[in-house]
């Protein structure tokens, strides 16, 4: 008699179910015995474990020599990482034969500091290029980044294409990159007054103060001096008017500067000098006087490097004396002023 197969136990399906049936149970004992191997295994682990004190020695010196390994490991491969001498060259000679008046360049990251040993002497270096930096004179930005560099980032690339109307492409030169960023609204003074220091007139009070070189010496106590220089305000270098008033000035001290262009507007910037984010004394009270009338006024104090504007569209065309008066109920300390005309 032939077998049903779709009687269950015999031929085709029933023969497939008794397999299957005696797999599980097999893969149950082995899971089982391995189980209880690992449990056996872990019972005698632990009880053979250290003392503590010794763990956490185990873990220390494990550590140290993860860390070590890393180290070494990145030594390595930092030079592979960092441009080489002929890379600053050809980064060099494509700023002298491309780079023209108005073009600045920018670091990223901001400590590649050997670029200012390389490129041309003409082309200042940004310290800051965020939409809310001033770059007066500025049209261009060339971009000189280390991408492979530690601490590198993408916060000033992505600063200058937010402000340029057009970018070109990264042109690679070894281990750096240039890329050049035309401004979409590029800032250009007509007169920046720090500039012309030394064409001005400087007084404490009614007392004329004596030119010293590029500087001004006014008789006060202790003693009070002007001069162009850079100075660093909230971490940046900044070219400015520098002023140190340590004692209440008792008088306007007031600087003049004839013959300026006069746009529609003025504009400038004033903070405490020194490193770090530093804050003025005493708050600074600066008013612009345009042919001896005050055309506006504006109050410093804090941290940072305050910005003011003055509208003088009224007055725009032709030349004009400027003169900036400042005043202080208190000691304001060392100062950094600037201020630029606009057309």
């Amino acid at each position: 008699m032939t077998p049903d197969p779709n009687t269950p136990g015999s031929g085709g399906a029933g023969l497939a179910r008794r397999l299957a049936r005696a797999g599980v149970q097999s893969a149950a004992r082995s899971f089982a015995a391995l189980s209880a191997r690992l449990r056996a295994f872990g019972a005698r682990a632990w009880a053979r474990r250290p003392a503590p004190a010794r763990t956490g020695a185990i873990l220390f010196a494990a550590g140290a020599a993860a860390l070590g390994a890393h180290g070494i490991l990145f030594q390595a491969g930092l030079s592979a990482r960092l441009p080489a001498r002929i890379d600053w060259a050809a980064a060099r000679a494509l700023l002298e034969r491309d780079a023209r008046p108005g073009d600045a360049v920018a670091l990223a990251p901001a400590w590649a500091e050997r670029a200012r040993e390389v490129i041309p002497p003409a082309l200042p270096v940004l310290a800051r290029t965020g939409r809310g930096e001033d770059l007066p004179g500025v049209r261009r930005v060339w971009l000189l980044s280390l991408p492979g560099a530690p601490g590198y980032d993408w916060q000033t690339e992505l600063g200058l294409i937010s402000r340029a109307a057009r970018s070109t492409a990264a042109q690679r030169l070894g281990a750096l990159e240039v890329t050049r960023h035309e401004l979409a609204s590029p800032t250009l003074p007509l007169a920046f007054l720090p500039d012309r220091l030394a064409q001005a007139e400087v007084s404490l009070g009614n007392a004329p103060c004596t030119a010293e070189g590029n500087a001004f010496s006014c008789a006060a106590t202790p003693a009070l001096s002007v001069e162009r220089t850079v100075r660093e305000v909230d971490g940046v270098p900044r070219p400015c008017l520098s002023a140190t008033i340590d004692a209440p000035p008792g008088a306007p001290l007031a600087l003049r500067f004839p013959g300026v262009p006069i746009g529609h507007a003025l504009r400038g910037h004033a903070g405490a000098a020194g490193g770090g984010s530093r804050a003025l004394g005493a708050p600074l009270r600066v008013a612009v006087q345009v042919d001896g009338e005050e055309v506006g006024a504006a109050e410093i104090s804090g941290v940072g490097f305050a910005p003011f504007e003055l509208s003088t569209g009224h007055l725009a065309g032709g030349l004009h004396d400027v003169t900036l008066v400042l005043t202080s109920a208190g000691a304001p300390g060392a100062l950094c002023l600037d201020a630029e005309t606009l057309p």
